[in-house]
């Protein structure tokens, strides 16, 4: 009775600490308050599930999808680890709703297209289907980009560093 007892104990503690380990993937990246705009770069906050990516992004100031009107955020993501960009994924504002789309780098040719959602008033986040990205390992390159007309305003991580792992 004692060695099922102890087998089962043993079980659910092996099951539950897996479990944890493998849903705690959320990771999150602090961003200096660099720049005037409303939309600079606080938080970027990602996640890669088997069938989702998640990309988030997290200004110091409250802003409406009008505030975006003449400025996107922009990842610039390194997908298969060979130090070349090969995906771009723009937040922008379009009519009054955020929006996500999926471009290989510097192409005209879109991969895809969601709205995004806003987690709160900070925030603009894209849940995108992992397929879009081809063979997506988690030890992606990227940096987080804030753009007005044509021109890099803030960036995250800055000084030519690029984040590591989604």
């Amino acid at each position: 009775m004692r060695r099922i007892l102890l087998s089962m104990v043993t079980v659910v503690a092996v099951v539950s600490l897996s479990g944890s380990a493998a849903a705690s993937t959320l990771r999150v990246r602090i961003d200096p308050n660099d720049s005037s705009s409303k939309l600079d770069i606080h938080k970027v906050i990602t996640n890669l599930s088997g069938t989702t990516v998640y990309l988030r992004l997290k200004s110091w100031d409250r802003f409406t999808p009008r505030d975006m009107g003449r400025q996107i955020w922009v990842f610039v993501l390194d997908t298969v680890g060979t130090y070349r960009l090969d995906r771009d994924v723009v937040i922008y504002q379009r009519d009054g709703r955020l929006g996500c789309q999926v471009f290989e780098q510097n192409s005209p040719i879109q991969i895809g297209r969601r709205q995004a959602t806003r987690p709160d008033r900070k925030s603009a986040a894209c849940h995108l289907p992992r397929r879009w990205f081809g063979h997506i390992d988690r030890a992606v390159r990227f940096r987080a980009l804030l753009y007005r007309r044509h021109h890099v305003i803030d960036k995250a991580p800055s000084y030519g560093h690029m984040y590591r792992w989604l």
